[in-house]
């Protein structure tokens, strides 16, 4: 949707923007806007009839989701919520901040606990920071909160009560030059698939960080235990959640390389990559049996999870900033100053969209969905619009 002064003269339950600036049909009806402090890269949560957004200011609010007006707002932090993703479970909303992550009670705001991940470097010299978990995606299930954090670990948190489970981290890694343990390393994706939690590590083996290793690491859901990791074959640096299809664990790096492993021989099933010098930190989303990811080479694929073959490639400008949504008709996906729109099937273009009501083009968060409903935290702005 592009800025003009018509469609801000239009009420915000029937905005729309009928001009055509790039001839392929660019069309927004607005739910909602709501203003916020600054802005968050977690993806808004939904449980119910709320929404909850993080903030720039670090808070959790609940607002309805017909509406946007807040029932709700809890003060959880001091900096932006900036995990990659909030989570509303069982009467829980779980929010990553920086150096913490938080629970608080989806209906009355009450925060519950604040946990810190372990210290993120070793050695008495410098026991830095508490684990940082900015772009960090958490995962759930009805009873514990699974968190990636650097240093390389997965706490296991109880939603309710904040105690922890279980804490998992790798020791020391072969090849490591450290004297006094494992160098500079992170897990910044989990998720959960039946009695696993399937993560993602990188790790540096020299202090200065000239070589990176990428693994993923599948643990016992029940006591953290760990089942095996894998070393991925290329250097690179990971953060994405996995996806899983069928026996296929499906990893995608910042160079834009994707492996499909297979959990029971620990083999690479496939590859993808499609050349060049490129990047993206947007992680790979599966829906059905095909995966949708962002190649870093100004274009997004959708693979077949099964071998890796290409059904489509759309071609954008730049490369996605955050996690892509996909829902039965569209994938949508944003550069950081635009949000695009996409048919799912096809790969079509249906929209460009800008952000309303300021002059920040900033699209902080990845997007959420509900019952037609797309969800996006914006520069100053929580945004709801009708999916086209």
């Amino acid at each position: 949707m592009r800025a003009c002064s018509l469609c801000f003269a239009v009420s915000a339950f029937a905005l729309g923007c009928q001009h055509d600036p790039t001839g392929i049909g660019d069309r927004v009806r607005e739910r909602w806007y709501q203003t916020q402090p600054g802005w968050s890269w977690a993806r808004p949560a939904i449980l119910g009839d709320v929404v909850y957004f993080g903030t720039g200011d670090g808070q959790v609010i609940a607002r309805d989701v017909n509406t946007g007006i807040p029932r709700w707002a809890s003060q959880v932090g001091t900096q932006p919520i900036n995990g990659a993703n909030l989570i509303a479970r069982n009467g829980v909303v779980v929010a990553p901040v920086v150096f913490h992550t938080a629970g608080v009670d989806a209906q009355t705001g009450a925060v519950l606990w604040q946990y810190e991940a372990p210290r993120d470097t070793v050695g008495e010299r410098h026991p830095g920071n508490p684990g940082q978990v900015a772009r960090s995606r958490i995962d759930a299930d009805e009873q514990t909160v699974y968190i990636p954090a650097w240093g390389a670990s997965i706490s296991a948190v109880d939603l309710r009560t904040g105690v922890v489970r279980w804490i998992w981290q790798p020791g020391r890694m072969e090849g490591d030059t450290a004297a006094s343990g494992v160098f500079r390393s992170g897990s910044m994706g989990a998720r959960v698939s039946g009695d696993t939690v399937l993560t993602v590590v990188w790790h540096y083996v020299t202090r200065l960080g000239g070589t990176v290793e990428a693994w993923v690491v599948a643990l016992d859901r029940a006591t953290g235990g760990e089942f095996w990791r894998l070393k991925l074959p290329s250097q690179d640096w990971i953060e994405a959640q996995p996806v899983i299809y069928r026996n296929l664990v499906v990893v995608h790096t910042l160079a834009a390389r994707t492996y499909a492993i297979d959990r029971s021989t620990l083999r690479i099933a496939w590859e993808f990559a499609p050349g060049g010098t490129i990047s993206t930190i947007a992680g790979p989303s599966l829906y059905g049996d095909i995966v949708y990811l962002d190649g870093g080479d100004q274009s997004i694929y959708a693979l077949r999870a099964n071998d890796g073959g290409m059904v489509w490639r759309s071609e954008f400008p730049g490369h996605a900033t955050r996690d892509l949504l996909v829902t039965d008709r569209r994938v949508t996906f944003s550069n950081g100053g635009e949000l695009f729109v996409l048919d799912r099937q096809t790969g079509t273009r249906v929209a460009t969209v800008t952000q309303p009501r300021t002059h920040d083009p900033l699209f902080a968060s990845a997007a959420a969905y509900s019952n037609g409903l797309v969800f996006v935290t914006v520069g100053d702005g929580a945004w709801c619009f009708e999916e086209p």
